[in-house]
């Protein structure tokens, strides 16, 4: 290969081929799905809910998020309970996601940049009403690691609530007073009716 062939190829290596998104920071992955979330609700059409499923499947690590929501719970439970409860978690996560994301959908999303977090990386972001310039804006922290290489959100942060904690309390609750059966029964009733 001659030199110059030789350096062409170094470049596109280089700058070609080394942007996807896991060699990006953890602010250009949530802004990218962010992106690509508000561009598909905003598109609709038949095959809405999968492309916004696929999404979602790219960004959330549905495994940390079962395993922080129950705490001490998770080494309690059988493999078959927990693949029950991780599944019944995701498709209620998603839909709680998918309602803020059309909530939001007339927002302005400002980064305020990248910070560590308590096992990962914060991404701040704050979203200001467009139509509402009055109304007070509201703060969401993304909290991510790396998966295989791969960006992913484990934790979001409204307004200093946090997801994990908030499931991990109601989560704990009924398992104290009722047990952990009575916990997948409650889930399996809301993914049903919501």
């Amino acid at each position: 290969m001659n030199r110059r062939l030789f350096c062409l190829v170094c470049a596109l290596v280089t700058f070609g081929f080394a942007s996807p998104l896991w060699a990006q920071g953890p602010e250009a992955f949530v802004k990218a799905k962010q992106e690509e979330l508000v561009s598909v609700l905003r598109a609709g059409g038949p095959d809405e809910d999968k492309k916004v499923e696929a999404i979602f499947n790219t960004m959330l690590d549905y495994d940390a998020l079962a395993q922080l929501s129950l705490d001490k719970h998770w080494s309690e439970i059988s493999d078959s309970e927990r693949a029950e409860f991780k599944e019944l978690l995701k498709k209620l996560v998603q839909r709680a996601y998918r309602k803020n994301i059309k909530k939001t959908l007339n927002y302005e999303i400002s980064y305020k940049g990248e910070g560590q977090a308590n096992k990962g990386h914060l991404v701040r972001t704050v979203a200001r009403n467009k139509e509402k310039p009055r109304e007070q804006p509201v703060s969401v922290d993304y909290v991510l690691h790396q998966v295989g290489g791969q960006w992913r959100i484990f934790d979001v942060v409204t307004e200093g609530s946090s997801m994990v904690m908030n499931y991990r309390s109601q989560f704990g609750r009924i398992i104290k007073k009722s047990g952990f059966a009575e916990l997948l029964k409650k889930m399996r009733s809301k993914a049903e009716n919501d």
